[in-house]
């Protein structure tokens, strides 16, 4: 109940403190337009079946753009497209990346992460599917369905010996080992059930395997190096570390139900995983 009170408070505290700090200027057309790639990833990224995107990546971002004098358009595309479109310069951020090695080339990781939580991968099969997966060695043969482009753990990412067969989204994953055409699908925990009402399925139509590895994820805004506004990322990365340390994203992560971890290094890097994902 205490918790509660203190929350409630600091809801109502929080805005008014702020206002100084990022009090932004209206919105004019001629303001520079900053293109922000999303896909659509519930319950952090919605972009379709929707009146206008909305998710984490957005009300993290437009407080900060405003306050710098810029406007965000959002582009809506599918995980592999939003990021081939950062890696030609064609949108200027992408959200919920994990960083990886193979990225950091063509794109720079804002800081602090705007997603900083501990999940696990899970694998889902049918209820037919007698073979049980209970380490990376049991997929040998196997296919499993996998996010295009994405990063899991290195175990899995490492792995040559099952086949890959790649998705636009965690709910097509989970469709086609429901219909048969995989035998397993890689999840986030965290996102499963989002992915599974996208699908049009249950948690119960599925069988969760024993096999699942726990990981801390951090997914960040990444700000293409291709993109012809690249020389505002450090303005924008300075202005997103002062809403960190003013509580805004610890706010905007209990409003996603994100269960933050609180860390004293937020900046150092972490292995890499996916982003919801954290992609």
């Amino acid at each position: 109940m205490l918790k509660q009170c203190l929350l409630v408070l600091l809801l109502w505290i929080l805005p008014s403190a702020l206002t100084p700090l990022f009090a932004a200027p209206p919105l004019r057309a001629d303001m520079p337009v900053l293109k922000l790639a999303m896909y659509h990833s519930p319950p952090y990224y919605f972009t379709e079946n929707v009146a206008e995107p909305y998710g984490l990546s957005i009300d993290l971002l437009k407080p900060a753009a405003r306050q710098l004098g810029l406007r965000i358009e959002i582009v809506t595309c599918p995980f592999p497209r939003c990021l081939k479109l950062a890696e030609q310069g064609e949108v200027d951020i992408v959200a919920g990346l994990i960083r990886t090695d193979e990225r950091e080339s063509y794109l720079h990781f804002i800081q602090p992460a705007m997603m900083n939580f501990v999940s696990s991968f899970v694998f889902y099969s049918r209820h037919s599917q007698s073979h049980d997966i209970h380490s990376v060695k049991d997929l040998t043969g196997r296919s499993v369905t996998v996010m295009r482009d994405a990063a899991y753990f290195p175990a899995f990412d490492q792995a040559a010996d099952f086949q890959r067969v790649p998705v636009n989204s965690e709910a097509k994953a989970l469709e086609l080992v429901y219909k048969g055409r995989a035998d397993y699908a890689i999840t986030i925990e965290q996102t499963a059930a989002g992915s599974f009402v996208e699908a049009g399925l249950t948690l119960a139509d599925l069988k969760r395997q024993p096999y699942h590895v726990n990981q801390h994820i951090r997914g960040y805004l990444a700000f293409s190096r291709q993109s012809p506004n690249f020389q505002l990322a450090a303005k924008l990365e300075q202005m997103l570390e002062q809403q960190y340390r003013a509580g805004m994203f610890h706010l905007l992560w209990q409003k996603y139900h994100l269960p933050a971890i609180p860390t004293q290094t937020q900046k150092s890097a972490t292995t890499p995983l996916i982003a919801t994902p954290a992609e």
